[in-house]
């Protein structure tokens, strides 16, 4: 996630591929705001509740109508630039173990750290800061951005955490750690946390076990900012929104059963394009992105930092059905595509209207989703919406703008799109 300027980019004319499609009739409907530098909302699967996950430190449960603290681990995170508390994944069987993982940037070293917290009963809305374990610890440069941030697991895989590791921070990659092996910026890593202490395994069917150049955690390489990510909860296929420099931005894709492997080009590549500013190339075996667009002030540009979000396979929404979801943070637009079986875009259209007009969004640091698979959507300004079906003529509520600090909930998450 690059920094953003202190105002508000506007929105600029769209493109007629995107412009010629109807609106969705979609509408964002507010569940919080007044939240503290909100990232990410998840849950676990099955579960009726919504957690959020705050830059300094805090991640908070909605359930019944409220929002109260679940976890406060902020006198361990740094929070200067883009580094803070980034992530959050339950464990493919929170529901029996408790168990869930956090991402976060350490307050004294500035390294990343994957920790495991474990809630007992699951059911509790309060977990133990003392449970922490600590999974790895990633060295990280002085600068205070491309921290990635994002972890998950994939469907159907109960072990092994996938953690996006941006390339460390600056501009254009000065040390190219995105192309070097031997560290694990710039990287999608793959690691076996389903033992019981701290540490991990290196799964048997990663990449690189076997390489002496990779180091044996990679999954993926030649990524820039990766953060955020996530897996079609339907199919298991793999969606990436990568951060540009300059010039582009980028999604990635892989297909379930894809063995991994893959280079997405970074630093030699800023989308489909070779690198400009004198570090661009190229070589045998990158992978394209599925999708890319330019910077504002470009034909076609959708902004400057794309949010990567989420298949949609919730409670019915129309058709959005099927339809992957994303954004930009710079510009604060939405959009939802079709796609064939490798990722690539079949037609796309605009959301922007009727996901976040009116609701006081701004800054789109997220997508996410609850336990049925509702989609979200997170902005840095304090606001959390939900996508719920909108009926022809039907006039939205009306959500008074949002005091930071005092968060207040206005949806209960078992059933957020009933009508206030």
């Amino acid at each position: 996630m690059k920094k953003l300027p202190h105002w508000r980019m506007g929105l600029t004319a769209c493109a007629l591929a995107v412009c010629a499609w109807p609106a969705l009739a979609l509408e964002g409907r507010v569940v919080a705001n007044g939240l503290s530098d909100p990232l990410y909302v998840t849950a676990p699967k099955g579960d009726a509740r919504l957690f959020v996950v705050e830059k300094g430190g805090v991640i908070r449960v909605i359930k019944n109508g409220k929002i109260t603290k679940f976890l406060d681990i902020s006198s361990r995170v740094g929070t200067a630039g883009e580094r803070g508390l980034l992530g959050l994944a339950f464990d493919p069987d929170y529901a029996t173990n408790g168990r869930f993982y956090v991402d976060y940037t350490d307050v004294t070293s500035g390294a990343t750290k994957i920790a495991r917290f474990t809630v007992s009963p699951p059911t509790a809305n309060k977990a133990d800061a003392s449970t922490r374990q600590e999974i790895i610890s990633i060295n990280q440069p002085g600068f205070d951005n491309h921290k990635g941030g994002w972890i998950g697991f994939r469907p159907g895989d109960k072990k092994n955490l996938y953690i996006s590791m941006g390339d460390g921070g600056s501009g254009y990659d000065p040390d190219n750690n995105a192309q070097n092996g031997q560290v694990l910026l710039g990287k999608m890593l793959r690691i076996d946390v389903s033992g019981t202490g701290a540490g991990y395994k290196i799964p048997a069917d990663n990449p690189f076990v076997n390489s002496s150049s990779v180091k044996p955690e990679v999954w993926a390489l030649g990524l820039r900012n990766t953060f955020r990510a996530s897996f079609d909860r339907k199919t298991g296929a793999f969606w990436m929104g990568d951060v540009g420099q300059d010039s582009r931005e980028e999604i990635d894709f892989e297909a379930a059963g894809d063995p991994g492997g893959r280079n997405y080009g970074w630093r030699l590549r800023e989308g489909m394009i070779k690198t400009p500013g004198g570090v661009g190339g190229d070589k045998p075996g990158l992978t394209n992105p599925v999708f890319d667009y330019p910077h504002l002030g470009s034909q076609g540009s959708l902004g400057n930092c794309v949010t990567g979000g989420y298949v949609y396979r919730g409670p019915t929404v129309n058709d959005a059905n099927g339809r992957y979801f994303f954004g930009d943070c710079v510009s604060d637009r939405a959009f939802s595509m079709t796609f064939n079986a490798d990722g690539t875009p079949k037609e796309r259209r605009e959301e922007t209207a009727s996901l976040l007009s009116g609701n006081g969004l701004t800054t789109l640091a997220s997508f996410g989703e609850d336990g049925k698979g509702r989609l979200y959507v997170v902005g840095l300004s304090g606001v959390v919406i939900v996508m719920c079906p909108s009926a022809a003529g039907q006039t939205r509520s009306t959500v008074p703008p949002s005091v930071a600090g005092e968060p207040r909930v206005w949806a209960d998450v078992a059933s957020p799109c009933t009508a206030r």
